[in-house]
């Protein structure tokens, strides 16, 4: 996605010292859920609309819920967030990804005492640059559901800076081990450039990356399995580039002596890189 740079925005960034990652900032045991959803915005400054909450089991008890978005160049400037109707205040970017190509913010609220259900929620963010994503993530436990983990990663990463042969990895940690199911928004993507790949621990799971949620934002989800020691997620941009935030793995936990068995039959399922 083609980006506005402003000079003056990209020297005052330099003196900012928070470094670009995905980092797992949450994980949670026992008969827990999650949900991850996001909005798709084409370069904005106020970014408004609503999320959708179902599937949660009437009663469930609602352990974390995060709202993200994203800034480019500004630097790090503070950005405001109504949600559902309530002031949730104003914040200074909550990780940077520095660039001599340019910086990608992030930024990030919490609220989970304003989730009270299934249903719709509302959300104005205000004062960000070049805005394409806003994404909630809720968290939540009931005893009807399978014992698993939930596992939150939150941050700022920008991939690709515009190279056609970029390849690009990082890694999640903290996972529990077999099968999970993962989830990663994308934001700035664009279909200009298109042919990109997502691989996770050497298997693809996405791609290619062309704003599937609108103009200009992804969401790849997929069936994975996990190593429980270090998952790599590897990128293909050819030519894109574009900014990461949040990701989910929500995993099932094998009985044990069943582990191996789960994980040969992913990777037998799963198609292997070329």
């Amino acid at each position: 996605m083609s980006k506005r740079l402003v000079v003056g925005a990209l020297v005052a960034g330099a003196a900012m010292t928070a470094s670009g990652a995905i980092n797992n900032t949450g994980n949670y045991y026992g008969n827990v859920g999650a949900q991850l959803g996001a909005v798709a915005f084409p370069s904005v400054s106020n970014a408004s609309g609503n999320f959708f909450v179902g599937g949660m089991p009437a009663g469930s008890t609602i352990l974390a819920a995060y709202v993200n978005t994203n800034s480019w160049f500004d630097p790090g400037a503070s950005q405001s967030l109504i949600f559902n109707g309530n002031g949730m205040g104003s914040t200074t970017a909550y990780a940077t990804s520095p660039s001599s190509s340019g910086d990608v913010f992030d930024y990030r609220w919490d609220v989970t005492g304003q989730i009270t259900g299934n249903g719709f929620y509302s959300f104005d963010v205000s004062g960000g640059s070049q805005i394409y994503m806003a994404s909630l993530y809720v968290v939540y436990s009931h005893a009807s559901l399978p014992a698993g983990s939930v596992h939150t990663y939150e941050g700022a990463e920008h991939v690709g800076e515009g190279h056609t042969t970029d390849s690009y990895s990082f890694n999640l940690t903290g996972a529990a081990a077999g099968p999970a199911y993962f989830q990663i928004v994308t934001q700035a993507d664009d279909t200009a450039t298109s042919g990109e790949k997502i691989f996770y621990n050497g298997f693809q799971v996405g791609g290619p990356i062309d704003q599937n949620l609108g103009p200009n934002a992804s969401m790849i989800s997929s069936p994975v399995v996990n190593n429980g020691v270090s998952e790599t997620i590897s990128i293909d941009t050819f030519g894109d580039w574009f900014g990461l935030h949040v990701a989910l793995v929500t995993t099932t936990i094998p009985a044990p002596g069943s582990l191996a068995l789960v994980g040969l039959a992913g990777l037998a399922a799963a198609r292997r890189r070329r």
